[in-house]
């Protein structure tokens, strides 16, 4: 997954279960993460603590699983 800062002030992608961690993420800046595990997964700015987020993660499909 990759998030991009569209903001003209510096963000951060934290994980509440501090799985992963951007550090400062600037203006314009990226930030990717592979989650590696289906699950669901909640995250916020350490900077402003009001914004948050969640990515659910599904798990792959087998091959000749019909879909």
């Amino acid at each position: 997954m990759t998030w991009t800062n569209k903001d003209a002030i510096a963000h951060t992608v934290t994980s509440d279960a501090s799985l992963f961690d951007s550090g400062s993420i600037a203006a314009n800046g990226v930030y990717s993460y592979t989650f590696a595990t289906a699950g669901t997964y909640h995250y916020h700015c350490t900077f402003h603590t009001m914004m948050t987020g969640t990515v659910v993660v599904n798990a792959a499909s087998s091959p000749g699983s019909g879909y």
